[in-house]
């Protein structure tokens, strides 16, 4: 279904990484870049219902050299970010430690005195501090937000923790069931105690993301919890998918997000030759950017479609719209390959540092200290190579191997650092 003039649209842009392939073989790599650039950005916000699942544990009460406690940093960063959210949005807040309460059922934000005086006591329900029962928490909050779920209403869960929890594998099941419910998950790790994988595993899982507050740094809660909100505020288009219906003896091997972040994306076959990547929620005025990894078969000389791109979406009104298809085309000649589109070749050099970190944050995970001293090298070589776009990228490199040398070991900031920096867009223009 075509959406008509007067509601968001999504527009479809599409470009090879070569201009023409030769295979010389049976088949051959390929990447492709697809942007999605949104239309129709003057219509009204999406309404929201939100629930903020908030560690209350002892560690939340330190003050990192700050003079305030954590706890009070993001108390003060919500009470701020608040004002991003319209009367008619829902939140919910949800306290745990040892044990988890609902300290603000769901509520419509034109009830704000009353929420900001839940925020304001938030450590002053009976919430025993002394464990991170995390599980119990996400519970909660899904409730909560099963509560407000409507069609065109966006249902997100916003999760803050400093450290370890308990019921790990019982979170991801919870993470899991979210997203087949359309809740997701946006995943905040407080200080560098918590656990890095069990955060990232629930961010994919429920299709949302993650990020984390450096709690040396006193405006990093006010910073992280604005973009937070701004996002939310921002967002257009729910569920987006992007269906790719691809010619015989094509191949796709990922899909992922470059812009305005590297992610890899879910990807499904729900019938032979149909793929379907999970976009998440866009916002409407915010273009984004995919890399989708192909391997192309053998062809004669001449213009072939390689896959049919479409793209169906909720702009809001609880009924799924799309783009209608596109083809994804590239020529084959037998005389060589064709020039390389820089545009892209920027994202596959970035794309590739994000490969690169994985493999560096299993060899720090390990304790494998010459595998991560030969990955961090690789990441600051190909970073140079990129030059200013990718400044911040070597810099990090360059420090892994400064802690190396002098202590042997690198330390979690500097890991977290290193692992938030390789998922970014570019740092400058080409």
């Amino acid at each position: 279904m075509t959406p008509t003039s007067s509601q968001p649209k999504i527009h479809i842009e599409r470009m090879m990484h070569r201009s023409s392939i030769m295979v010389p073989g049976d088949t051959a790599a390929s990447y492709a870049l697809v942007k999605l650039i949104p239309a129709g950005g003057d219509s009204k916000p999406l309404a929201l219902n939100l629930a903020i699942v908030l560690d209350v544990s002892g560690s939340m009460y330190e003050e990192d050299g700050t003079g305030v406690s954590r706890l009070r940093r993001i108390q003060q960063a919500a009470l701020s970010a608040l004002q991003r959210l319209n009367p008619h949005d829902n939140l919910a807040i949800i306290a745990f430690a040892h044990n988890a309460q609902v300290v603000l059922p769901s509520t419509p934000l034109s009830e704000k005195a009353a929420i900001e005086d839940v925020i304001q006591r938030v450590d002053m329900f009976e919430v025993d501090p002394g464990g991170t029962a995390m599980d119990e928490g996400m519970r909660n909050g899904i409730t909560e937000l099963e509560k407000n779920v409507a069609p065109g209403k966006l249902s997100q869960m916003i999760l803050l923790t400093d450290g370890e929890t308990s019921g790990e594998q019982a979170c991801r099941q919870l993470a899991k069931e979210a997203a087949q419910k359309k809740i997701r998950f946006n995943v905040i790790g407080v200080g560098t105690e918590w656990n890095q994988s069990l955060i990232k595993d629930l961010a994919k899982l429920a299709e949302g993301d993650w990020g984390y507050i450096d709690v040396n740094d006193a405006g990093a809660a006010d910073r992280v919890f604005a973009q937070e909100f701004a996002a939310l505020a921002a967002a257009g288009f729910l569920n987006v998918e992007m269906h790719l219906r691809v010619k015989k003896d094509v191949k796709i091997k990922r899909v992922r997000m470059v812009v305005p972040e590297i992610k890899e994306l879910a990807l499904t076959e729900p019938e032979e030759r149909h793929l379907v990547a999970q976009l998440g929620t866009l916002e409407r005025d915010k273009p984004t950017r995919y890399i989708i990894d192909l391997s192309l078969p053998k062809r004669p000389d001449g213009k072939f479609s390689i896959t049919d791109i479409e793209v169906s979406f909720d702009p809001g009104s609880g009924k799924r719209d799309s783009t209608g298809q596109v083809p994804l085309e590239i020529t084959y000649t037998s005389a060589g390959h064709g020039y390389i589109n820089a545009e892209v070749a920027k994202h596959i050099d970035e794309v590739q540092i994000y490969e690169l970190n994985k493999n560096l944050q299993a060899a720090i995970s390990s304790n494998d200290t010459d595998e991560v001293k030969r990955v961090a090298q690789s990441i600051e070589k190909k970073a140079e190579v990129m030059g200013p776009r990718a400044a911040k990228k070597t810099m990090l490199a360059k420090q892994v191997l400064q802690e190396l040398n002098v202590g042997g070991r690198v330390s979690k900031k500097t890991q977290l650092a290193v692992d938030d920096a390789a998922r970014a867009a570019d740092e400058a223009p080409m």
